[in-house]
């Protein structure tokens, strides 16, 4: 990244400079504005500088700790993964706000925005989120209009904004937290919403992102019709797939990360498509997963790998949040 950056500015710089020594030759006054080439290699080098010193900066305790809770895709990276995962997440929450309309916004929500942003990009080198600036985060379920306060239908849990809120993503809190808290339930509506923006970076949201190369696109766009026009038939997908290209296309992205396993099982060659098109493997990668034997016990390791024993971590909260616990 630095490196072709620095490439980009100096060549960039050279061609400016070297514009106006020509145009001297005619109008020597023209060496006046031999300045502009310092200004054009500073704009180019500018942005890449300031990831830089956020790459830098050290990766925050509470997002460590939110991340080895709720996100299991973290849990399961190798450490050098580990930390290009938390380099991008830095990058991504320095350059996107995450803004709480009529809800507090705590770090770990923060860092879940984040994650959700990471995940479909793991395997996506120099991909950007652009146009992007601003994630807003609902106290809950919302309407077409953004609304949720008054009448009308309230079931949306997130949405990449149009119109007037173009660049801005909106996203259900309870919604986001429940999509990392099970990881097995084949939803996340923080991939969901993720997805959605890596199939619009090629400037259209059709359900064919801008990785997929052409060996995958065009047996992707003749299974995607086919299971459009089955109406759904197939079992273990969420019927809300199947309403155009594009949520196919987030739906079965949620279904991939969350439970590859299954999904390669059930369909080969859809899993083996989408791998192809975010050239990951996350069935591999969740393959590292320790198999549990029987119940938990007190004094066994705490599953969400926190270092602590099972009495002392999860089992604590569990109990708290009985019906009487405390």
């Amino acid at each position: 990244m630095d490196r072709s950056n620095r490439r980009l500015a100096f060549a960039i710089s050279f061609a400016v400079g070297a514009l106006i020594i020509g145009f001297a030759f005619l109008q020597p006054w023209t060496l006046l504005a031999l300045p502009i080439a310092w200004v054009a290699h500073w704009f180019v080098r500018r942005k890449t500088k300031r990831r830089l010193q956020v790459i830098a900066t050290p990766f925050p305790d509470v997002w460590e700790l939110a991340l080895q809770q709720y996100v299991e895709y973290y849990r399961m990276l190798a450490e050098d993964r580990r930390i290009d995962f938390q380099n991008r997440m830095k990058v991504f929450l320095d350059e996107v706000t995450v803004t709480g309309i009529r809800t507090d916004v705590d770090e770990t929500t923060r860092a879940l925005v984040g994650a959700s942003a990471v995940i479909p990009i793991m395997g996506l080198d120099d991909f950007e989120y652009s146009g992007l600036g601003e994630v807003l985060i609902y106290p809950g379920s919302f309407g077409e209009d953004y609304q949720t306060e008054g009448e009308g239908d309230k079931n949306t849990l997130g949405m990449i904004g149009v119109a007037h809120l173009s660049g801005v993503m909106i996203l259900s809190k309870p919604s986001l937290l429940a999509g990392f808290s099970n990881s097995g339930d084949k939803r996340n509506v923080g991939i969901h919403e993720f997805a959605h923006l890596v199939d619009k970076a090629d400037g259209d949201v059709d359900g064919i992102p801008v990785s997929a190369t052409a060996e995958v696109t065009e047996p992707w766009v003749k299974w995607v019709g086919e299971e459009l026009r089955s109406e759904g038939t197939r079992s273990g997908i969420d019927d809300y797939a199947y309403t155009n290209e594009a949520e196919y296309f987030a739906v079965l992205s949620e279904y991939f990360f969350e439970k590859p396993a299954q999904l390669q099982t059930k369909d080969p060659q859809l899993y083996n498509m989408l791998r192809k098109m975010y050239h990951q493997d996350p069935k591999r990668l969740f393959s590292k997963r320790p198999r549990r034997k029987g119940r938990v016990q007190r004094n066994d390791p705490c599953p969400c790998d926190s270092g602590k024993k099972f009495k002392h971590c999860c089992r604590r909260k569990r109990m708290r949040g009985m019906p009487g616990g405390k």
